[in-house]
Parts: C-alpha cells; sequence; structure tokens
C-alpha cells in the first residue's frame, strides 16, 4: 500500500496519497515523513565538512563563526557533530582532509 500512496502522491492526488499513509499508520506500519529537510544521517553534511576544515587549521569557534557569519553557539554546535560523526574526542584529532564518505566512528588517518 505504500507504492500505492506514492504513486497517489506522483500523480498529485495527495488526499489519496495521505488516505493510504493514515491507512497504513493505522495498521502500525511507519511511513516516512517528507517533511524538513534532508538529513546526513552519519556523514557530514556540506557545512559540517567546511566546519571540520577550520577546525583542522586550528582555527577557534569565535573565529570560524566570523568566518562563516554564523553565531558562536551555532559553531560550538557543528563542531559537537563533527566530533560526534567523525569519532574523535578533541578537535585535535579532526583531519585536515575530511573523505567525502566519512562514516560515523571512523574517520581512517590512512
Amino acid at each position: 500500500m505504500g507504492a500505492v500512496a506514492e504513486e497517489f502522491a506522483a500523480l498529485g492526488a495527495t488526499r489519496d496519497a495521505a488516505r493510504c499513509r493514515r491507512v497504513l499508520r493505522g495498521t502500525g506500519v511507519v511511513t516516512p515523513s517528507r517533511r524538513g529537510r534532508r538529513g546526513y544521517g552519519d556523514a557530514l553534511s556540506p557545512r559540517e565538512r567546511e566546519v571540520a576544515r577550520l577546525v583542522s587549521l586550528g582555527h577557534t569557534n569565535r573565529e570560524i563563526a566570523d568566518v562563516l557569519f554564523l553565531s558562536p553557539r551555532t559553531i560550538e554546535q557543528h563542531v559537537a557533530k563533527v566530533l560526534r560523526k567523525l569519532g574523535v574526542s578533541s578537535r585535535a584529532d579532526v583531519p585536515a582532509e575530511v573523505p567525502a564518505d566519512v562514516p560515523a566512528g571512523g574517520a581512517s588517518n590512512t
């Protein structure tokens, strides 16, 4: 029935698609929400990748905030996510070049 809901949505029949999803939820089937921004899961977002590069160059949160025109608090949150996703415990451990497909918990130093 999930495929039927997708077909309705593709055809522009949003009410029918919503009805199918509601019936599915009523039977206990989890349907993904289409709301919100795209998530990056365990991979670094483009902004987190940029923050990681600046952290690896030794910049402070304040300096990074000035460069990216963001608040220091926002940078603090980005740095925390970068550290968690790379599986490192300190800024000094952030690699200079972060591979494009870095999964959580494993920045490779090779």
